[in-house]
């Protein structure tokens, strides 16, 4: 149906031409004084025009616009003895009112109209007489008794027609709401046995078993992780159903993310008789700005897809970069595989949620069909598309395209290599020391205060570590020691890294106003690096820490008669002794068995340190961060508990424990807007998962201790 001020225009529109057609005809058969009589008629309409435009009750307009429309069509059809038109004119009056589903005004009209034509056949018939024969009239009369009570039931109808839609319009949406709360909730539920299940589980696979006993605890293990994922499915589809999927822009390392997944895959196709093929463009951005969790989780379940549906030959994973300028670009993925393929009447359902295809050719394959339909609303979030081509018996090749904004535009130079030693080797170099540099560190975070300091040590200089802003501030007031640069953590409890920075600009030394602050965030995203700059920080670095961001800020800000340049190839780590490599495999076996985290990421992060990577664990370890989550959630102080969500999250994405830092990211957010719902539905479980992973981490530094 038109909106009401579109019928009303429309109608206006309507009646203009029959009056102008009235007026041509009583000019042409009645000459210029009749027909001037006969354009008082506008007067009416005029009138209801300029009310249209100054009230805006749609009844009030109405029963102005058909009362004025009523004596206008009287006066000007009676004037040039035009009743057959007159009639018409009326009709087409009803025609609108009941256009505009108004039952009880529609019913108004046909009795005023009605009133109006019944009084003339009354009272001036012999008038009428000298126009047409009554018969006419009568017959007028009928059809339009006739018109009107056919009109008024339309008016009823699609009154009630409308009234229908909007209902069904509503309860469809509670529906929708309702079904994505049970899926929420059911996943929850479902969500809390389980992860007791992989806990004991992985207590289970860690004594001494017989062979049959081990098969069975890793079955244990495979088909419970199985079901988190399909969980972690269910849970983001209902959030993408009911539009509060949120995609969250931070800056990235597009190498860490590549070989993030690389590994995941890889352990999926340890026995299988099937070759990974990477053609990775090395001028790809070194750092983007994007969602790096959902590109992961894209990737893999495209990867994982592609593993599920190939037995022999090989999978290959080819990125492009199609620059935009110097600050933006689309990445191209594409991952073809050798696969059973897909028939053409199974391509239409590759996208639909719930939609598997056909797959009495691999019995096997498990899952909900979800993984394709979450990958394209996610990358339609992003701005981005997905497409597929296949082959029946050949194989299919899916693809993808997604705007990515640039933050260093440094090739990446990404090589498909999982060796950590070499990469150690290969990408942590710097390009200068400062060993008379003396630094800053502020972070209320003990793992990340250590993580910072470590890597800073390669540059030749020990930093001093402080952990709040507070004493950071009296530091400087003091000034008992002058401080080349500060490195400040944004978000701290009491006194966060903003507020202690502008407090320190707003001393009276010069020294205080122009020593350099850096701020470091776990929340590098869009508008962040204003807000910092805004509180009178020089710039900013993104956490987890990594070398090439560090040797450029410190390139940048450090005094220049303080930094030595490095020679090519100079390597600053202690040559190892001869049974290194025992002991470095020894570790990294260890290291590798705790479950939930990424050793390599967590080493990356560390600046290729092994035995640096090993004292951060200790820390993360004995950390108290949890007590401190628990009592602020007792005690529903959302603010403090926000402050220590973001200190698990950047702690956790140090170590890399990436999938729990995401989850206290989610965290941190949900505090910060106060939303106490989603805190109260996820806390408990994240607390579990966060104390399974400090105790296997703890069972791994023992056993390294021992070793």
């Amino acid at each position: 149906m038109l909106p009401f001020s579109t019928t009303m225009v429309l109608s206006l529109i309507e009646f203009f031409c029959v009056v102008v057609l009235h007026v041509i005809y009583a000019f042409g058969h009645f000459g210029i004084e009749e027909t001037l009589l006969s354009a008082i008629g506008f007067i009416p309409i005029l009138l209801t025009v300029l009310l249209f435009r100054l009230v805006k009750k749609e009844s009030i307009i109405i029963r102005v616009f058909y009362i004025s429309m009523l004596i206008a069509s009287y006066f000007i059809s009676w004037k040039i003895q035009t009743l057959g038109m007159l009639i018409m004119v009326y009709f087409a009056g009803a025609l609108m009112i009941a256009l505009h589903s108004n039952r009880k005004l529609m019913l108004e009209y046909s009795i005023v109209s009605a009133v109006i034509l019944i009084a003339m056949a009354i009272f001036q018939m012999d008038a009428i007489d000298q126009v047409c024969p009554s018969q006419i009239y009568y017959i007028y009369l009928i059809l339009y008794a006739f018109g009107m009570v056919t009109l008024v039931f339309m008016a009823s109808g699609i009154k009630n027609y409308k009234q229908k839609m909007e209902e069904k319009q509503v309860e469809a949406q509670n529906a929708l709401e309702a079904k994505s709360n049970f899926l929420a909730n059911m996943s929850h539920e479902i969500r809390t046995p389980m992860n007791a299940i992989c806990g004991m589980a992985q207590l289970l696979s860690e004594r001494e078993l017989g062979d049959e006993e081990s098969e069975y605890v890793e079955t244990i293990q495979k088909s419970s992780e199985s079901l988190l994922s399909i969980i972690n499915e269910i849970l983001d589809f209902s959030k993408i159903d009911s539009g509060k999927m949120e995609i969250n822009e931070e800056e990235y390392h597009f190498n860490s993310l590549i070989h993030d997944v690389l590994s995941i895959i890889e352990f999926r196709l340890k026995d299988k008789s099937v070759k990974l093929i990477t053609e990775i463009n090395p001028n790809i951005p070194r750092i983007m700005i994007g969602d790096e969790l959902r590109i992961r989780q894209i990737l893999i379940n495209l990867l994982n897809n592609a593993v599920n549906f190939t037995h022999r030959g090989s999978i290959t994973l080819k990125i492009v970069w199609v620059a935009q300028g110097n600050d933006k670009g689309v990445l191209e993925v594409e991952v073809k595989d050798t696969g059973i393929g897909i028939s053409e009447e199974n391509m239409g359902k590759l996208f639909k949620a719930f939609g598997q295809i056909d797959t009495r050719k691999n019995r096997n394959v498990e899952g909900t069909g979800l993984g394709l339909a979450i990958s394209k609303n996610l990358l339609e979030l992003m701005g981005g598309g997905i497409w597929a081509t296949s082959t029946p018996d050949y194989g299919s090749t899916f693809s993808f395209s997604l705007p990515q904004k640039v933050k260093d535009g440094r090739p990446s130079n990404y090589k498909n290599d999982h060796n950590i030693v070499v990469r150690q080797n290969d990408e942590f170099k710097i390009s200068f020391k400062a060993p008379t540099a003396r630094v800053m560190i502020v972070d209320d975070n003990k793992v990340n205060l250590l993580v910072a300091f470590e890597i800073m040590k390669r540059f030749g200089f020990e930093a001093t570590t402080i952990d709040n802003g507070s004493e950071a501030f009296n530091r400087i007031d003091e000034h008992l020691v002058t401080y080349d640069i500060i490195f400040m953590d944004h978000m701290m409890p009491f006194m966060d890294g903003v507020e202690t920075t502008m407090k320190i600009r707003a001393l009276d030394s010069q020294y205080a106003k122009e020593i350099p602050i850096i701020a470091l965030t776990a929340n590098a995203i869009k508008g962040v690096e204003k807000q910092f700059k805004d509180a009178g920080m020089n710039d900013y670095l993104s956490k987890p820490i990594h070398v090439d961001q560090l040797n450029d800020i410190l390139k940048r800000w450090l005094p220049l008669e303080k930094q030595i340049r490095v020679v090519d190839g100079e390597e600053m780590k202690p040559v190892p002794s001869s049974n290194a490599k025992t002991k470095e495999q020894r570790e990294e076996d260890i290291l590798f068995s705790i479950k939930g985290i990424n050793p390599e990421t967590g080493i990356r992060n560390c600046g290729g340190n092994r035995n640096v990577y090993i004292q951060i664990l200790r820390t993360f370890s004995s950390s108290n961060l949890a007590a401190g989550l628990e009592s602020y959630y007792e005690d529903s102080d959302w603010k403090n508990y926000e402050v220590i969500a973001h200190s698990v999250k950047g702690a956790c994405r140090n170590i890399g424990a990436n999938d729990i830092g995401e989850k206290a990211y989610q965290l941190e957010l949900a505090g910060k807007k106060g939303d106490e719902t989603f805190i109260r539905a996820n806390h408990k479980d994240f607390l579990n998962e966060y104390k399974e992973l400090i105790s296997s981490i703890t069972k791994a530094i023992i056993q390294i201790n021992v070793h």
